[in-house]
């Protein structure tokens, strides 16, 4: 078997905004047949490249009497089907998913369409930009005084793939279990939804709404300023007395002595100051310069590259992120070529605990919860931040028992039953343990002994100095899946470089790409790359279920979240391995040429609407819905004099979208067809939007506290084993005795002696 999906078939019907989700799988090993309909032409050559190598071209003409009963044949012996039906349309070959289902009940069912398969919108059209505003995704990117930014790359389509392929993979371990298939409902609005880090939780939990800050990020500790050649990103969550010291030897930061400096939360709150001493200080010394010796004293600045500075990076050269393949370059968003980073566990076991051990700590769902397609699956947590706690949470969502090993003092992140903690850790166990200590160490063993899945985000050295690399965890449990989520990998020149979100945005050109025309470098408002790290993590994990679940065999998994980001720039990645430069988008098409198409001003302050006009047929439905003289402009009927006059044609549209609210905008331009959206923001998404409501996305639960828990959903909706959140996020060490009993097999005195020994909390 050549990658963990071997022998699974899939078929693809679907259009582009599904088709990573193909090549996800294909990546993996699944054999991937891609249904092309006769006669629709040929995509650009980076396009067909990136979305669909790997996959085999099954071409179908439709005026074929047997063209449907041909995809159906195929549909008859296939694993998995993945399709995009589009709203509203009848799609060229109409097949039924119920009969398909009834003729093959093993078949697993991939619907990824817009807005979902129900609820008030569900005939809505959206473009990647109107979905990357539906979801949040944008409003939060870019200058408060500017336009909001869509992300660089189709990350609507990204993200929504990645759901799908996770939901494909869920379904498939359920399989193995009861043999049968079963649908999956895609969104791209709450696929994008649950990738924006903290536009919700400030909602639901402080009522306050993330705005645009330009370079700032949300949680005010990361900030691009100048160097003296470039530009840099500065990072405050890392040692103060460090950084200070650096400062203070080029003569800056010699007036920030007070006490209250030491204190994280006093440097967040006065960051402005801090800044600007950075700035000060970077302006004598080059991007270079700075980078090295920030990872030197492990402070996780970066450098805001081009991407083409990814072509000749150590680190990615070292670990052949751009290997030879077809096109020059072979990328996945699980970083490039997977199955070499998934080593198999083949090897003889020197030791084994007695059977009856684990089997006597298997986790059991509560009596009377309905059953999710990862009951039964424990998971010892080491992660911490953001990246590793989503793919843990998908983890738990669907089922499985994660137990979240914390240190005994932690940096909160907010209210931990309400807040941006409680969003990224609900329905997780919290034990403490002093991993300082031999017993501690021991104890954690103990627990990886009894677990399916071990997970971390550390630098390379950090478990391995624990005795639980993969070496280690293998000598406890033959079957064990293990997944490294380190910054950079655990192998390569900067395996021990340390790394957060945004330190991987700016070096990976996410930053410099994300700006208006002639602008400064803007990015993300917050860390995408961290949700799809994790999506990418929670990916790997349940196609290593997947596979164990046929042969016995565990894994272990590296994935570098530098690689999984950079695999996200799309089909500008063949570009930089030509040596190409790549030019930002702005809110400009990515989808290829268009207009009008781009985010404009609405009625109200900060008030947005996004549009996408993509073809002939789009702007005359368009324009009827305008109604407005210039709309009947015969230069604009085409798409050749639509370019050819953008600036006026976009000037014209918004003062027609700046005298009416996004709503009306997005109701008026919906009903005829054309895909248009609110900019949506926390508030949107969580209290004004009726579909999101509909769809039950959001969840609720009461606290002990007092204050009712507002969290998100799950965006992936499986019709026979759907996933829930059981509850809000845990206290700091709520369960550790209910751990130690139940996975760990202690009894109460044992409890109590690791306790006054220190050893946990």
């Amino acid at each position: 078997m050549t990658g963990c999906l071997g022998g699974i078939r899939v078929i693809e019907t679907a259009g582009i905004s599904a088709a990573l989700a193909g090549r996800l799988l294909a990546d993996l090993g699944a054999g991937v047949s891609r249904i092309v309909r006769a006669g629709s032409g040929a995509e650009p050559p980076d396009v067909h490249a990136y979305y669909h190598s790997g996959k085999r071209p099954i071409v179908i003409d439709p005026r074929d009497p047997d063209a449907a009963g041909r995809v159906l044949r195929l549909l008859a012996e296939a694993d998995v089907w993945i399709d995009t039906p589009p709203p509203g349309e009848k799609p060229f070959l109409d097949l039924d998913p119920v009969a398909i289902a009834a003729e093959n009940p093993r078949l697993v069912i991939a619907r990824i369409t817009p807005f979902g398969s129900t609820g008030p919108f569900a005939r809505f059209r959206a473009s990647d930009l109107v979905a990357q505003a539906a979801g949040g995704m944008a409003f939060t990117n870019g200058f408060a005084d500017a336009a909001p930014l869509q992300g660089f790359g189709l990350q609507a389509y990204h993200s929504a793939s990645l759901h799908a392929a996770t939901g494909i993979l869920l379904a498939l371990f359920e399989r193995e279990r009861s043999g049968r298939g079963q649908m999956v409902d895609v969104s791209l609005q709450e696929a994008v939804a649950a990738t924006v880090e903290e536009a919700s939780s400030a909602w639901n939990s402080e009522r306050r709404i993330a705005r645009r800050q330009g370079t700032l990020h949300w949680s005010r500790l990361f900030r691009v300023g100048r160097s003296r050649d470039g530009w840099i990103l500065f990072c405050l969550l890392c040692d103060w007395t460090t950084l200070h010291e650096w400062l203070k030897e080029r003569g800056e930061g010699g007036d920030l002595v007070e006490p209250e400096w030491d204190q994280y939360l006093y440097r967040r709150q006065h960051c402005e100051r801090l800044f600007d001493a950075l700035d000060r200080w970077a302006a004598t010394q080059s991007s270079d310069e700075i980078y090295e010796g920030s990872q030197l004293r492990r402070i996780p600045f970066a450098i805001v590259r081009p991407p083409e500075a990814l072509r000749d990076d150590p680190q990615l050269r070292d670990r052949g992120f751009f290997a030879a393949a077809e096109a020059g370059v072979k990328t996945s968003a699980l970083g490039n070529a997977p199955e070499e980073r998934l080593s198999a566990n083949r090897a003889p076991m020197p030791f084994r605990l007695p059977p009856r051990e684990t089997t006597l700590r298997r986790p059991r769902p509560p009596a009377g919860r309905p059953r999710r397609a990862l009951d039964g699956v424990r998971v010892l947590d080491f992660t911490h931040v953001v990246a590793g706690p989503v793919a843990t949470r998908i983890l738990a969502d669907h089922g499985a028992e994660v137990i979240k090993v914390e240190r005994r003092v932690v940096l909160e992140q907010g209210d931990r039953r309400r807040g941006f903690f409680s969003n990224l850790n609900r329905g997780k166990k919290s034990i403490v343990i002093d991993m300082a200590q031999a017993r501690g160490i021991e104890l954690a063993r103990r627990l990886a002994a009894a677990s399916d899945v071990v997970i971390d985000n550390f630098s390379a050295r950090v478990m391995g100095n624990w005795g639980l690399d993969y070496e280690g965890l293998r000598a406890l449990r033959s079957d064990v899946i293990a997944i490294g989520l380190s910054g950079f990998g655990k192998t390569g020149p900067q395996r021990d470089y340390v790394s957060f979100g945004p330190t991987l945005q700016a070096l990976t050109g996410f930053t410099s790409l994300m700006r208006h025309p002639g602008g400064e470098p803007a990015g993300w408002g917050y860390s995408y790359s961290d949700m799809a790290g994790g999506l990418a993590g929670a990916l790997a994990v349940l196609a290593a279920l997947v596979e164990r679940s046929r042969t016995g065999e565990g894994r272990f998994i590296d994935l570098s979240q530098l690689e999984c980001v950079a695999s996200l720039l799309g089909p500008a990645l063949f570009a930089i391995a030509r040596g190409e430069t790549v030019e930002p988008a702005g809110n400009g098409s990515q989808e290829g040429p268009a207009a009008p198409h781009g985010i404009y001003r609405a009625a109200g302050p900060d008030r947005w609407v996004a549009i996408a006009v993509l073809d002939d047929d789009d702007w005359r439905r368009a324009a009827g819905a305008i109604a407005e003289p210039w709309s009947d402009d015969a230069r604009f009927s085409e798409l050749s004099g639509r370019l050819a006059h953008r600036a006026e044609l976009d000037a014209a549209l918004e003062r027609w979208t700046r005298e009416r609210s996004p709503e009306e905008v997005t109701a008026l331009l919906q009903s005829h067809g054309v895909a248009a959206f609110t900019v949506a923001d926390g508030e949107d998404l969580c209290a004004r939007d009726p579909h999101l409501q509909a769809r039950g996305y959001w969840v609720r639960f009461p606290t002990a506290e007092g204050k009712p828990a507002v969290l998100d959903g799950v965006a992936v909706k499986l019709s026979a084993t759907p996933g829930f959140v059981v509850a809000p996020g845990p206290l700091h060490g709520e369960h550790t005795d209910e751990v130690l009993r139940s996975a760990a097999g202690l009894g109460d005195d044992e409890i109590s002696e690791l306790r006054a020994s220190g050893v946990i909390l």
